[in-house]
């Protein structure tokens, strides 16, 4: 008899299939010290509202450091999302995604939609996993570009892990109020 996994449907909420984000070093630092409350994207997957995102931290860090809640999802041209955020409350808008207009523009050239994703409930595990023992433990462990889905054998790991996390004050998550954008169905 064999024993596998389920994940979670593909469903708009907690139950939805969870993913695995490639961040940066410097932005998985803005998420973990909770100063980034949204995370921009150029694609995503369909469905992504209320999914678990666990975040794998990429080079030089190379490790498995936490993840976080889906919140709302917005899309529009990059210009309308700019002018999104800019309507924010936030005093700094650099704190609400991370970047600057210049760095926003930047990322999003070329781009004729862009996607933000509300960053809530953050968790960091009290002892990240580096790329290393992710392969020991899973042979086939491949680092996502940009994301990907978690397979089956990896997601029960990576929520093991959820029960050893650093107490994090950034779970309390605003981005922008209801009424100033319009939600997204992918």
């Amino acid at each position: 008899m064999s024993t596998t996994t389920e994940l979670p449907a593909d469903r708009h909420n907690s139950q939805a299939r969870p993913l695995l984000f490639s961040l940066k070093p410097y932005y998985a630092d803005l998420v973990f010290e909770g100063l980034k409350k949204a995370e921009l994207r150029r694609r995503i997957a369909s469905g992504i509202e209320g999914r678990d995102v666990f975040i794998y931290v990429s080079s030089p860090v190379k490790q498995l450091r936490g993840g976080f809640r889906v919140g709302e999802v917005w899309q529009g041209s990059p210009e309308e999302i700019w002018n999104k955020i800019s309507a924010c409350d936030s005093a700094d808008r650099s704190e609400l995604a991370g970047v600057d207009k210049q760095g926003f523009d930047n990322y999003y050239e070329g781009r004729e939609i862009a996607y933000v994703l509300q960053i809530m409930d953050v968790w960091e595990y009290e002892n990240p996993v580096d790329l290393g023992k992710l392969r020991n433990r899973f042979p086939n462990f491949v680092a996502p570009q940009s994301w990907r889905y978690v397979k089956p054998e990896e997601y029960q790991s990576f929520q093991n892990m959820k029960h050893q996390i650093k107490k994090s004050e950034s779970s309390k998550s605003v981005l922008i109020p209801q009424e100033r954008h319009s939600r997204v169905v992918v």
